[in-house]
């Protein structure tokens, strides 16, 4: 199951609502789907107060806030990576889909229930507490040390390493990102990212697979110039990553990706085809991941745990650089596509530094 959170108008302006993702019977493939809107969303609480009205629940409508709230991590919490009502939906969808013209299905108030893809924003598929970004891929992490002059640190291979993101700079597919002004050097990261729908604490890594929602992509802008600079103070990414992180188009719940590791991924920049790649073995595992980071911590619903840049899967390894204006795509079949542009930095600098009173 693809499950997204779209943004459409309301009488009172913009609104996000989540929803099932079904592709076009013609074209099943998930790509061409989030590349150009070819296929529906269905709106998960509108569709159950539908499906309850057709039950002949009383106060259909009341009955779907209730039990299925508009809000994907608010559902998430009643119901974890289970999500029982929304397969309910998709069940009943099975039946009425065939019946009736997606375009016809409405709700018991009139509500549309499907929306073309084509049609709605696309907005992070989750609100995601934290933003943890790991770095599980030992051919990619040689490559760029090397790059620098550097050795990989014995430590890597002893224990999961990761560093925190802000959740607020999180952006949908087909968002903008704004080049940053204080950098010459930008960069993208092909990254899978797996999204938690039960909260862990001191959990095993052997049942840290039930705690996961499902999986999307991840895409780590990157100022290369900047980050080179934090590191070397060795406090870990600051200004070099929090301007723009790229998640999306969807989740895809792991029935359908029993074998996420092995989906072929690709990076194309305005059409073209820059990096191609399998992610393959990962020196410490997604159910690692979270039971490392569950000792005496909390991890939460919504919370996001990077892989780290796939092999040979960002630009800084390619020797390749984006620019203003391009478009990059990161594509990977099963998951989609998560597209972003690439626009002109900020024509005004930002004046941090205090001038200071000569001695």
């Amino acid at each position: 199951m693809k499950i997204a959170t779209f943004r459409i108008n309301g009488p009172l302006g913009p609104i996000d609502r989540f929803g099932i993702v079904r592709t076009d019977a013609a074209n099943s493939d998930p790509i061409a789907a989030a590349r150009d809107g070819k296929g529906w969303v269905v709106d998960v609480n509108a569709a159950y107060a539908a499906f309850s009205a057709a039950m002949g629940k009383p106060s259909p409508s009341l009955r779907a806030d209730a039990f299925a709230p508009a809000d994907l991590h608010a559902a998430t919490l009643l119901y974890g990576p289970s999500l029982d009502p929304v397969r309910e939906i998709e069940d009943w969808l099975a039946t009425e889909w065939d019946g009736v013209a997606a375009a016809e299905l409405r709700g018991p108030k009139g509500e549309v229930l499907a929306h073309r893809l084509a049609d709605v924003k696309l907005m992070p598929p989750i609100k995601v507490p934290v933003l943890r970004d790991f770095a599980a891929f030992e051919d990619h992490l040689l490559s760029t040390f090397g790059k620098m002059g550097l050795k990989l640190p014995p430590e890597w291979y002893e224990r999961p390493f990761a560093f925190k993101a802000n959740p607020t700079s999180i952006i949908g597919h087909d968002h903008d990102v704004q080049w940053p002004e204080y950098t010459k050097k930008l960069d993208f990261e092909l990254e899978i990212a797996a999204v938690v729908g039960l909260s862990a604490r001191n959990v095993d890594a052997a049942e840290a697979g039930k705690h996961i929602l499902g999986y999307t992509l991840l895409n780590d802008f990157s100022a290369r110039d900047t980050q080179r600079g934090e590191m070397a103070n060795n406090t870990g990414p600051f200004k070099g990553k929090d301007f723009a992180w790229g998640l999306g188009p969807w989740i895809v719940t792991p029935d359908e990706m029993p074998d996420v590791l092995n989906t072929s991924m690709r990076v194309l920049v305005n059409g073209e085809v820059w990096a191609e790649s399998t992610p393959g073995e990962m020196q410490w595992s997604f159910e690692e991941m979270i039971s490392y980071t569950s000792q005496d911590e909390t991890v939460n619903v919504g919370d996001v745990i990077g892989s780290g840049t796939v092999n040979h899967g960002c630009g800084f390894e390619l020797e390749r650089w984006i620019s203003t204006g391009d478009i990059v795509e990161l594509e990977a079949a099963g998951l989609g596509v998560l597209r972003n542009r690439i626009t002109p930095p900020r024509s005004q600098k930002v004046n941090w530094r205090n001038i200071r009173a000569a001695a």
